[in-house]
């Protein structure tokens, strides 16, 4: 079967004017169908899919309304000859306005002559091969479903004795119901010219508009054949909550864990926050020792690497020295590289005689007339005396070298987040107009460089709370990065953060890994 000579003269119709209020936090910045699930929006996921069955861009119509702006932007650039009709009444109607509002157009357009027309709603995710099958399927007309399931929230399909629909609600009792429709749908000519008729009496005669475009539904099965196609549980997600978020993520995340042979997994934020440990992601690390490599990045440079190892086994992670990586050891081979003899480092004193003991000839104390580099750790110790040393030397010294150990500006706790590094580095800033000439820790790449090289690009995956250290590390090396949601990063700032690519999942913790 060419599936495209049949698809070639068939529209889609993608309903996309709602709000999406149960995700408000997210919706207040953009319409539901842009938010992205692996680094790609819903609505693309949607678009693809319907090109790849073969209907042409210009044959796929979205209906907007709430930040159509936003939505014709992104087809702008992505898909310039989709077409898209805004409906300006989208807060005091309800989606079969919107699909009223595109057979208008297809009436207008084609007089209604046309082989196919599928529909569906925006706020949907499907594998391609999902709409391939269901678009070359031998039905004339059909409601893609998922035989056997039973959920609340979703219209729920009833048949008759022939296998036929008869009805689909979201009342329709589990032991009426064959499945769940997936909000994908695929009417003949014969049968769009029906559901037209149907839309028009409640709009235009009813003048009820505010129904769902399902409401109609019943009425055309009492006119034309319309079958559920079963889906076979390829992937399919309908988006309304951040918990849906989470399920897409993993459920079309091209991350396959089983290929991995190093684990590099942030501590702060992902396995602890604060003193108190994240239970599921420790789990989740204790299950796998014997499937993974664990290597264990800390920015936090207010400690010595031997303190994590006390502080992971009180949590129930037994470890070694060596799995640590802090900036600190970058930092030891940069001094010593520069062959410094007199370095001033603001730091903790844990951190200084950690320091001294691998750098035994150089001096970390100030010394205004030797000193030959300013380094900044996360110090916990600060004391205004120390920003004055800074201050004074990096002012009387513009060619001193200033370096810090890292640049995450919060560190979250189990009360907040705290000031880290980042704020202290701000504010040497608005005393001397000076900058880091460069950080050690997450995201330089020299920090993980040496894993990498050993075990390769992919057979590595990065994991953290942080898109701006941990998420930029993994795209500086190119390997796949798991995202929490169990420190400083939350949703909306995945939402609102345009660089993560596709090889990014998120998860609430760790231990959804395992789920």
């Amino acid at each position: 079967m060419n599936l495209k000579l049949k698809t070639i003269n068939s529209y889609a119709v993608i309903l996309a004017a709602g709000v999406g209020s149960r995700l408000k936090e997210i919706t207040s910045v953009m319409p539901k169908s842009l938010i992205k699930v692996c680094g790609r929006s819903i609505l693309d996921y949607q678009i693809a899919g319907y090109k790849r069955i073969g209907i042409p861009e210009s044959n796929i119509i979205i209906i907007t309304g709430y930040m159509a702006e936003k939505i014709v932007s992104f087809s702008a650039v992505n898909y310039p000859e989709v077409v898209l009709i805004n409906s300006p009444d989208y807060q005091t109607t309800n989606n079969m306005y919107s699909l009223y509002i595109a057979f208008q157009y297809l009436e207008k357009k084609t007089g209604l002559n046309f082989d196919t027309l599928f529909i569906n709603n925006a706020d949907c995710l499907y594998d391609e091969n999902l709409m391939l099958e269901f678009a070359g399927s031998s039905f004339d007309n059909a409601i893609a479903t998922e035989i056997g399931e039973y959920i609340d929230e979703s219209m729920k399909i009833h048949v008759d004795k022939n296998g036929k629909i008869k009805d689909i609600s979201k009342k329709i009792p589990q032991m009426d119901s064959v499945g769940v429709s997936v909000d994908l749908y695929k009417y003949s000519n014969v049968a769009s010219k029906e559901l037209f008729k149907i839309t028009k009496e409640f709009i235009e005669v009813k003048k009820d508009l505010k129904q769902w475009t399902e409401v109609a539904f019943p009425q055309l099965f009492s006119i034309v054949d319309v079958f559920p196609f079963d889906i076979n549980h390829k992937k399919w997600v309908e988006v309304d909550t951040e918990e849906d978020l989470l399920l897409a993520d993993m459920k079309f995340s091209s991350i396959c864990l089983k290929d991995k042979k190093a684990f590099i997994c942030d501590l702060d934020g992902t396995l602890f926050v604060g003193n108190k440990g994240i239970q599921e992601s420790i789990n989740f690390v204790n299950k796998n020792m014997k499937n993974y490599d664990f290597y264990f990045l800390t920015n936090n440079t207010s400690c010595v690497p031997s303190h994590y190892v006390k502080k992971l086994a009180e949590i129930g992670l037994p470890v070694n020295e060596e799995q640590i990586h802090t900036p600190l050891y970058p930092l030891i081979d940069y001094i010593k590289e520069k062959k410094y003899t007199s370095v001033y480092m603001v730091a903790t004193e844990d951190v200084l005689l950690f320091m001294q003991k691998r750098l035994p000839n150089v001096s970390l104390l100030f010394d205004e007339d030797k000193n030959e580099a300013v380094v900044l750790s996360y110090d916990k110790e600060l004391t205004y005396k120390k920003l004055e040393n800074m201050s004074f030397l990096l002012n009387t010294k513009p060619n001193i070298d200033y370096v810090a150990t890292h640049i995450d500006v919060v560190c979250p706790t189990e009360y907040g987040n705290i000031p880290d590094i980042g704020s202290m580095i701000n504010m040497i800033s608005l005393s001397t107009s000076r900058e880091p000439n460069m950080s050690f820790g997450k995201p330089n790449k020299q920090f993980v460089d040496s894993i990498i090289e050993n075990y390769g690009k992919a057979s590595c995956v990065i994991a953290g709370d942080r898109i701006y250290t941990d998420g930029l590390l993994a795209k500086n090396v190119g390997v796949d990065f798991i995202c929490v949601l169990s420190g400083e990063t939350k949703r909306i700032d995945l939402a609102l953060y345009n660089d993560g690519g596709e090889n990014i999942l998120i998860v609430k913790n760790l231990g959804m890994l395992t789920e």
